[in-house]
Order: C-alpha cells, then structure tokens, then sequence
C-alpha cells in the first residue's frame, strides 16, 4: 500500500522506488550526497535548494542544526555541532525534500482494547483540544500514569486528517519499548524506528518513533511533534536538540510534550499560555507512587565486600526469587560491585548495562524476558522502561549524579503494574542530603494531590 501511495504522490522517475522513501518528508540532505537525476527529481516536485551556511549580527550558523560554527585553524571549514549527522562544510549546498505529504485513508485507525481512567479520559480532551487549536501541550504526569495510552486517540486524529507525526525521545531505549506498542494499536499505518544505532534505513513513514537528535535532519516537517521526557538527558540544557524540534515541525504544527518532572522553562512557558496544560497525579490502576525507603550505610558499600546492611535485603530477595534493579552513580562502581555480587552469590543471574555497553538493549530485554533475575545499572534505565514485579535499589544515592529529578525518575520504575503496584523503592546512601530529600518529599506531596483529586 506505502509503495503504491508514493507512486501516485510523484510522478514516474528514473531511479528506484527505495531511494523516494529515504528521501521525502522535509529532510534537510547535502547536495553532493545525490545523483543528479535525484537531485531534479526533488527539485521538481517542492525541493529547495539552500546554501549549507546562513549569517546573522555578522556570525555564521548552520542551515542543518542551526548552532553557530566557530572558526576553525584550518582552510576547510564546517559545522561542528553536528558533525555526528554527517560533514556539513560552509559552501555545501542542502536540499530540503518535499513535505506537502497527504497520506491514504484507511478502513480502520485504532486497534486499541484498553480503557481510560477518568483522569486519562480528561487529559485526551485537553491534548485534542490543543490540536484543533494548533496549541503547544504540556502532559505533567506522575510516573505510570499512562501517558502513552493517553496519546493514542490523538495520533487517531492526526491519522484521520491524513497529517503525519514523530515521537521523539532522548532515549533509544524509549524508542525501542514504543515502537511495538505503536505498531500494535495502528496495525494499518506505517510506522518507522529511526535512531543511530538502528538498522533500518529512514523511510518516510506516517508515524515516526525517533530519538531528539534525528529531528535535526529535518525542516518543517512534522505536523504533531510529540516529545516524551523532555526534561531527560541528553535533551535538558541542550539548545541544538531543543532548536531542532522547533524547526521540524510544520509552521502551523504543534508540539506536545510529555514527563513526570518538566523543567522550569517549559513550565514558565505554561504560566505565560503559550503552552497549555495537563496534570495527572495518579497512576492509571489508581494506587499511590511507592515511596522510597532510605537507609543510612554508616560503612562503605564495599565494607566486607559488600555492606552487611544491604546483603541483609539482597539476601531476601534472591532467597525468594524475587527480581530487582540496582542503580548505581558511576560505571566504575557498578563494574566492581558486579564483581563482588558474581564472587558472593554465584546462583544469581544478572546483567549490568550502561551507556557504553554495545548490548545494553539485548541486557535489558533479558531482563523485560525474566531471564534474569537483576539487573545492575546506571541512570540511562532512570526513565522510559516498564517492568514489572521488581524491588528498585538506589546505591550512594547522595551522590551528584543522583538529581532530585533522577531519583524520582528511578522511583518510578516501581508499582506500575496493576498487579505489582506495591513493589518497594529503597536508597542507600552515606550521609542524608537535599536531593534524597526533596526526591521523597516530592513523590509524597504527588499521592497527597493524587487522593485529593
């Protein structure tokens, strides 16, 4: 059905049907990078043709990323910023590819069994809402509230009126766990994975699942951007990440934005309307956030290899086959206590992943599988991943890469599903500091506002 679409959106040409896929929807692509013929093709049917370089108060920018390119040493120079995407030189030519894309109509959108919550229910008229009035949206949900469940009569909408739209993340593995949900509830859309380290070529598909950085690639192309975790790493502070999401999508399109802990800016941006507004305090089964458990380690974690405070819970569970999660501030931290934890308990499996591991995605999928009974790991699994039936541990918890934001993040990770919605959080720390507690005030102030409601 995609490849009969594309044909009769363009006329005939030259070259393979494969390569109008990786090119149409807005990309921003080098000249140099096409074959002649290409390069008419596009230009004929709504391509624009750009210098690769633009100045503003006597700097020169980045037509691609937008960010300043700073002189270099050198004869040759290019863009810096971007230079993961690929070499953009300040005499390059970009093209930006056709965007007036009108997708077909189908018998059937919405393969979807669940039922809201009253207060999902409330939120899905606020983001439709913000969609008839091309309006900004911000999603404020506590961990577990179901904020994807609640963004699928909106896609519907967005499908029916033939329009196209992204869910970006900052996180590959947010992307990965998204992507079959998404296929399964729109089993007659196409619907593309894009991120680096991804196998599957860009391909212009009606719903894209994509991490923040691929949006640089693209120019006025989306008519509903959705960004969950907006206030995640490497996102937060990121103002080549944050200009990229407002130059692709459509000049009448809207962004919508997701997260349980939204930053300052974007919350100022609500208080001054030009973004509106959603709350959610309670989780979609209706049972409070876990509040975490805090346990002053007077010795070192690896007193007497590890600390006999916590070998007494790490007992419990392995003894009763329970699953857990072990975050932990630094790699080299996790790497040691893995070693430790292999040496005294030899029955257990487990796995550690962090953002250097090649196989972190196929580590965590053992776990999602029960294959394993613990994983150990550092903040890159704070957000974005949903399992179920586990106790969550936060190791040196008063450490600086352990924000208030991170903490509640990691707490969340427990009680989400409706059968497990009592699992327990537990930080183990060295001395008691602000963010540990504000992270528990905060997750108590949310139930307090959730039972009011």
């Amino acid at each position: 059905m995609f490849y009969n679409f594309a044909k009769n959106l363009l006329p005939c040409v030259f070259f393979n049907m494969d390569k109008i896929n990786e090119y149409l929807g807005g990309r921003i692509l080098k000249k140099a990078d096409l074959k002649i013929d290409e390069l008419n093709y596009l230009l004929e049917n709504g391509g624009c043709l750009v210098p690769a370089t633009f100045k503003k108060r006597n700097k020169l920018y980045c037509r691609r990323c937008l960010m300043e390119i700073v002189k270099l040493p050198i004869k040759s120079q290019y863009c810096r910023a971007c230079i993961n995407l690929g070499k953009i030189e300040v005499n390059d030519e970009l093209i930006i590819t056709p965007t007036n894309v009108k997708f077909p109509s189908q018998s059937n959108y919405l393969t979807w069994h669940g039922q809201l919550t009253v207060n999902q229910e409330k939120g899905v008229r606020e983001l439709l809402k913000a969609f008839q009035n091309h309006q900004d949206h911000l999603v404020w949900a506590v961990t577990g509230a179901g904020k994807t469940e609640m963004i699928f009569p909106l896609l519907e909408q967005v499908l029916i009126q033939q329009k196209r739209v992204a869910i970006c993340s900052p996180r590959v593995d947010v992307c990965i766990e998204l992507y079959p949900r998404i296929q399964q509830v729109f089993p007659q859309t196409s619907v593309g994975l894009f991120h680096g380290k991804s196998d599957q070529k860009y391909y212009l598909a009606q719903i894209s699942l994509m991490t923040v950085h691929q949006l640089v690639r693209f120019e006025r192309a989306f008519d509903v951007l959705i960004i969950d975790e907006v206030d995640s790493y490497p996102l937060a502070g990121n103002n080549m990440l944050y200009k990229a999401i407002k130059k692709a999508k459509k000049d009448n399109g809207i962004i919508i934005y997701l997260s349980a802990t939204p930053p300052q800016k974007l919350l100022q941006a609500v208080k001054r309307k030009k973004v509106t507004l959603t709350k959610l305090y309670q989780r979609f089964h209706g049972h409070p956030l876990p509040e975490p458990h805090c346990h002053l380690l007077i010795e070192k974690l690896e007193f007497l290899g590890i600390n006999p405070k916590l070998r007494l819970r790490l007992n419990r569970l392995i003894r009763n086959h329970e699953r857990f999660m072990l975050f932990f501030p630094q790699i080299p931290i996790m790497k040691s206590f893995a070693k430790k934890l292999k040496k005294l308990y030899p029955e257990l499996s487990f796995v550690d992943v962090s953002s250097k591991d090649e196989q972190r995605l196929k580590k965590v999928q053992l776990f999602r599988e029960q294959q394993v009974q613990a994983i150990l790991t550092t903040t890159i699994l704070e957000r974005g991943v949903t399992f179920k039936k586990i106790t969550v541990i936060v190791l040196e918890a008063q450490a600086k890469e352990f924000t208030k934001t991170t903490l509640i993040q990691i707490a969340g990770r427990a009680g989400r599903g409706v059968d497990s919605f009592d699992d327990e959080v537990h930080f183990y720390y060295r001395f008691y500091n602000r963010q540990i507690k504000q992270a528990c005030q905060e997750i108590s102030y949310l139930n307090r506002q959730a039972v009011k409601k």
